[in-house]
């Protein structure tokens, strides 16, 4: 990989539970999440940032071996959550943090990708075909809660972003089956689920370039509508950088402000995103 265009921003500015990283064999995203009760015990400024920054320490390196991504996550996750677990009560914090996370590593001439969660993978082949590479389990339960919002607000007069704590609930509901067949996967304190990611391989004499993103910077697409597809979204960040396409995101986040006309649970979200060239 070359011609790297890497961004990661807090949607608040004293933090941000993203992780990102990019070399000229890999790159990947992670997006953490912090308990809904937001209970910390790490030395960070939430545990969701602890938890992105240690798997980023540890794959940065991991990822230079020849192991499969999937047995690397694996031996990742139980030196994550054992480190967690030193951490006083930690073993009374019921909702631990987690994380989702998009690879995309090349070996052995082709490149690997890996999705696990609303993380983003974007691959733009050289004959024009566009892969859009998503694991939608997380967006489809994110999306029955939006729809609980809605509902919520409609209802009872409050504002959509006052409905969010209405559906807490729900959230917690969704944690407590992660990395089950009957909920979403993602990193967590065990390597349950690991295998159910998106997986695959293209030969790099095929690719041309590629995206990797959490899903802040999917909104510019699946939510504002700014870019019609993927594929156009790829085309600008690789003809004028990632920073014009953040700007029209931003614009368009700070006119909804109350989240009413786009219907999400904050302002702005955190955002990391990798741009390459193969």
């Amino acid at each position: 990989m070359h011609k790297i265009y890497t961004y990661i921003a807090g949607a608040k500015r004293g933090y941000c539970e993203d992780a990102l990283y990019a070399d000229e064999n890999c790159a990947f995203v992670i997006d953490g999440a912090t308990g809904v009760s937001g209970e910390k015990v790490t030395d960070c400024a939430t545990d969701a940032a602890w938890f992105s920054a240690a798997h980023r320490a540890y794959l940065a390196g991991a990822l230079k071996g020849d192991g499969e991504i999937a047995e690397i996550l694996k031996t990742g996750v139980r030196e994550v959550a054992a480190r967690y677990a030193r951490f006083d009560g930690a073993d009374k914090v019921k909702d631990k943090p987690s994380a989702v996370i998009s690879v995309v590593r090349e070996r052995n001439g082709y490149l690997e990708y890996y999705s696990l969660g609303d993380t983003v993978v974007v691959i733009r082949k050289k004959d024009g075909e566009v892969l859009h590479i998503l694991d939608t389990r997380l967006v489809e339960l994110d999306n029955i809660n939006f729809g609980r919002m809605k509902e919520i607000a409609a209802r009872t007069g409050k504002t959509l972003r006052e409905a969010f704590a209405d559906i807490r609930p729900y959230i917690l509901e969704n944690r407590a089956k992660m990395n089950t067949p009957e909920g979403c996967c993602a990193l967590s304190h065990t390597a349950d689920g690991l295998d159910t990611a998106i997986t695959g391989k293209i030969p790099l004499s095929e690719v041309r370039d590629l995206l990797v993103f959490s899903d802040g910077f999917a909104e510019i697409y699946d939510l504002f509508g700014l870019y019609p597809s993927p594929a156009a979204l790829i085309a600008d960040v690789a003809e004028n950088g990632i920073l014009p396409a953040m700007k029209k995101l931003h614009a368009a986040q700070d006119s909804d402000p109350d989240c009413e006309k786009f219907v999400r649970n904050k302002l702005r979200d955190d955002i990391s995103v990798v741009y390459a060239e193969i």
